[in-house]
Formats: structure tokens, sequence, C-alpha cells
């Protein structure tokens, strides 16, 4: 601020108050800002993992089914049963290595609102070292 500025600010404890309060709502609908984008980025994220997770899901049955019947016909004459149970252990093994990397993405996801989190502890400190 500039001296001229700095005059035409009105004076005493009262102002100080004022100011104080008007830089802290500020501050306040900043941090607020980064919250409203960083929610809307995680929405947009779950729903793409949504979409291309439910296709996935979709074709992949899709395959199966068809591979099921592939190998059942081709293998006939050595027992259909013993077919049937080596796709379904094979697939029962696959859905297991889905499930537990599917545990270990989550695990290792960051928490939602990390940054914002960081803004306010930040701001926090600031606050604590000046009092």
């Amino acid at each position: 601020m500039t001296d001229t500025e700095q005059a035409k600010e009105p004076q005493g404890v009262g102002a100080a108050w004022q100011r104080l309060l008007s830089r802290g709502v500020a501050l306040l609908q900043s941090r607020l800002e980064l919250a409203a984008i960083e929610l809307g980025e995680e929405r947009q994220r779950l729903q793409t993992l949504l979409l291309f997770g439910l296709l996935a899901a979709f074709f992949g049955l899709l395959a199966l089914g068809s591979l099921t019947a592939l190998l059942v016909i081709l293998f006939w004459d050595l027992g259909h049963w013993q077919v049937l149970t080596l796709v379904s252990l094979l697939y029962a093994g696959v859905a297991a290595y889905c499930v537990s990397r599917l545990r270990e993405a989550l695990r290792n996801t960051p928490p939602p609102f990390a940054s914002t989190r960081a803004e306010f502890a930040k701001d926090g400190d600031v606050w604590r070292t000046r009092h």
C-alpha cells in the first residue's frame, strides 16, 4: 500500500478488526473456491472410472461367455465337465487377482480434497505463528 492509500483507510481498533475480517473472508472464499474445483475434478474422475469399469465388466463378461462356449466345444471329447472346471478355476484366479489390484489401488489413492486441507493447514500455521 502506498502512503496515500494508508492515509485514506480509517484508523483505530475497529478499522483494524474490519480489515482483518474482510481479509479473512477473502481467504475463506478462495479456499472454498479451491474446494469446489477439487470437488468437480473428483466427481469427473469418479464418473469416468465408473463408466469404464462398467464397460469393461460388460464386455469382459461377453468375452468370458464366448471363451467358455468355445473351450467346451473344442474339448468336448476330453470331457466337458473337466473343461468347465478348469475354466472356472481360471476365472476365479483372475477375479482374485482383480480384487487384490482393486484393494491396492484404493489404498494408494490420495484422499479427496488433499490440496484444500493442505491450504487450510498452512493458513492455520500462519495464524498460530502470528499470535
